[in-house]
């Protein structure tokens, strides 16, 4: 099969400015199938970490003004150009919101240059609901890859050179996942998925999100080679799938583990909702028993974490019990000791909040965890 001239553009953004190893990890795998790089940072200054100039032509530093789509905008319309765009077979886009790849990119390229498509990503989404509004199915944008004839069409090129630069992020996933979806479809333009290849999953349904919900299965059976960073987050209502996927990654060598624990420790600092891992370790040493105020979604994924960690759990703590479980104990007639430590895992700041204080009158400071809110 002849090989594909590939040009890549990979969108980079860290809070704290820091290139982290698993970003380095995935520009080397580009590398053996890219004949250029460009990496978007969508950040002004972002130096600290991997020096990501060893392996792209260039580099371009921005605001995050657009986000992942003004990224891409900048780079295709600006900074490349559609001239210099149309010398290629074929545009990767991408971004850092996932470990991996893993595994070979060369063979994925070459079963889907040959598969019936025109563009194609790692995974596909039923359609569903939205912030009250309604999707059809499409192609996640985390990983995508145009083909020939879309890249020489008017119509690709007219969609960026019109896309305004989305304000939130509800409007970047309208305006440009969705956005380029419904515009390369409207033109006659097939769409895949490295899944499809597989066979389509009878069990993923309208309104979920395969790469939250079920990262086992794309990993383990559709060779999809990648995990997402949010799947592994506590509010995440795949959490057991995911933290499975991940245990499936380490026993079988797929990616250097390391690189996602360090990344996930030093997110759980400062991302929103998430609990610091070396706090809440520390948190645990310090308490001779510890509990999980909330049982919901949140809560039953700090539980999770605390069985994967070997961590014994006193227990639920709860406003009111309306699961009549043995496990769960409403906060008024538990019996808690001045040694003992509660742990807030509740999904929203105003929950944590409201807890906090409520808590706060009964409970010394240090016998509380919150969640970054």
């Amino acid at each position: 099969m002849e090989m594909k001239k590939r040009i890549c553009i990979y969108i980079v953004y860290d809070k704290q400015n820091i290139i982290g190893a698993y970003i380095e990890y995935a520009l080397k795998k580009l590398r053996r199938c890219c004949d250029y790089i460009q990496v978007v940072c969508n950040s002004e200054n972002i130096w600290e970490g991997a020096d990501i100039r060893l392996y792209a032509e260039r580099v371009i530093f921005r605001n995050n003004k657009g986000f992942d789509a003004g990224g891409y905008k900048d780079a295709l319309c600006y900074s490349i150009g559609w001239e210099e765009l149309k010398k290629y077979d074929e545009l990767v886009l991408l971004n850092d919101s996932f470990y991996g790849p893993f595994g070979d990119m060369e063979s994925i390229f070459k079963k889907m240059s040959a598969w019936a498509c025109d563009f194609w990503g790692f995974s596909r989404s039923h359609a569903g609901t939205m912030a009250g509004q309604t999707y059809g199915e499409h192609i996640q944008s985390y990983f995508l890859v145009f083909k020939k004839n879309v890249i020489d069409s008017a119509a690709f090129q007219d969609y960026w050179e019109r896309l305004e630069y989305p304000e939130t992020m509800n409007m970047a996933i309208h305006d440009f996942e969705l956005g380029i979806n419904y515009c390369l479809k409207e033109n006659g333009f097939r769409d895949g998925a490295v899944s499809d290849i597989y066979g389509s999953a009878p069990f993923f349904r309208d309104d979920e999100n395969p790469y939250l919900k079920y990262p086992l299965e794309l990993i383990r059976d559709f060779n999809v080679p990648i995990l997402k960073h949010k799947a592994l987050f506590f509010g995440n209502r795949g959490y057991a799938n995911a933290l499975t996927a991940y245990r499936f990654i380490e026993e079988n060598n797929l990616y250097p583990i390391l690189y996602i624990k360090e990344h996930m420790l030093r997110k759980s600092k400062f991302e929103e909702g998430m609990i610091d891992y070396e706090r809440m370790e520390t948190f645990y040493k310090n308490h001779s028993r510890v509990f999980i105020y909330g049982h919901g979604t949140y809560g039953k994924n700090v539980a999770l974490y605390f069985m994967y960690r070997g961590w014994d759990l006193a227990g639920f703590l709860v406003t009111q019990n309306a699961e009549n479980d043995d496990a769960v104990t409403l906060f008024e007639q538990a019996d808690i000791g001045e040694s003992d430590g509660i742990i807030v895992a509740v999904g929203t700041r105003e929950m944590c909040r409201e807890i906090s204080v409520y808590l706060g009158n009964k409970c010394k400071g240090e016998q509380l965890l919150l969640p970054n809110w």
